[in-house]
């Protein structure tokens, strides 16, 4: 009998190579475009996600409430909105030059995400009877011993790194040596603090924290759990690429949204495999938080010090 797990590993892989094949016949992308990111993302950080966290215990989920399900799909086409047209609405509550300032501009977004990823779905689960610890924020049972912690933090920070830094399109400007010492010594520590709130906090406790352990409990299977948010993960991405262009992720000419929702099945999605495989053993989300703003640091960069004239 097939188990529960090996249909969501196959239901995965099969999305995939789907998405895969979509992209290569329709628009021509190469497969060695995407090499890169299975491998290196996909298989060789999930691996060591999974080696390095698979003597731990799973760690206790509240249990599920009165209509959790219609509630999730409610999160998700939330966030959903607010990605494609909500974030553009948004901002006709601000003054115009306030948004056309770079720095101010920086913040106002990252206040508009943090209510809309984090605030409003805390609160509402708040009302149920949740509390911090049951999203990973506090260690309120046995969770992965700090040494192990630590451990996986370090090897999977220096995987990403590595992989950003010769691979990434973003990283080039540092590979070329575009930014002096000072820059480097002084605006890499506080990028990486920037995104452990910007990427990490918004995305980790959105995806990560609620959604996947949620998922995790509604589907029976914690393996259903990874992969399921893996998936929404990348295609709630779909739509806000489809919006802003091409030009967003270095394309000459518009795409239509298929080609989006391929494109982040196959690039996006294999990334939230490893967070999730870290979160569902250790529900440490100050932990994925950290990874995450480690392997968003290097492509991040160059943006981060324009902003801030650093």
């Amino acid at each position: 009998m097939v188990s529960r797990n090996n249909i969501y590993i196959s239901s995965f892989f099969a999305i995939y190579i789907i998405a895969l094949l979509y992209l290569h016949f329709a628009f021509q992308l190469a497969f060695r475009e995407f090499y890169q990111t299975l491998f290196i993302i996909g298989i060789g950080l999930s691996s060591i996600a999974w080696v390095l966290t698979k003597n731990l215990t799973r760690p206790y989920d509240k249990p599920l409430i009165k209509n959790e399900s219609l509630l999730l799909i409610a999160l998700i086409l939330w966030v959903a909105f607010y990605i494609t047209f909500g974030g553009s609405l948004i901002n006709k509550l601000f003054p115009t030059t306030w948004l056309e300032n770079q720095q101010a501009g920086t913040v106002i977004t990252f206040i508009k995400k943090l209510f809309v990823f984090v605030l409003i779905p805390y609160t509402i689960y708040k009302l149920s009877g949740f509390n911090l610890g049951d999203f990973g924020f506090i260690n309120t049972e046995r969770k992965s011993p700090g040494g192990k912690t630590l451990v996986v933090f370090i090897l999977i920070s220096i995987t990403s790194l590595l992989f950003q830094f010769y691979f990434s399109n973003g990283a080039k400007p540092i590979r070329t040596g575009h930014f002096s010492v000072i820059q480097l010594l002084t605006g890499l520590p506080l990028c990486f603090v920037y995104l452990i709130f910007d990427a990490g906090l918004i995305e980790e406790f959105f995806f990560r924290g609620l959604l996947q352990s949620r998922l995790s409990l509604l589907l029976r299977s914690s393996v259903g759990g990874i992969v399921c948010t893996a998936l929404i993960f990348g295609l709630v991405h779909a739509p806000g690429l489809f919006l802003r262009g091409a030009q967003s992720e270095g394309m000459e000419e518009q795409m239509p949204f298929l080609f989006w929702a391929a494109y982040t099945i196959t690039y996006m999605s294999v990334v939230g495999i490893f967070l999730g495989i870290i979160f569902n053993k250790t529900k440490n989300l100050w932990l994925v938080m950290a990874i995450h703003a480690m392997f968003d640091l290097l492509p991040n960069f160059p943006e981060f010090v324009k902003i801030w004239n650093l």
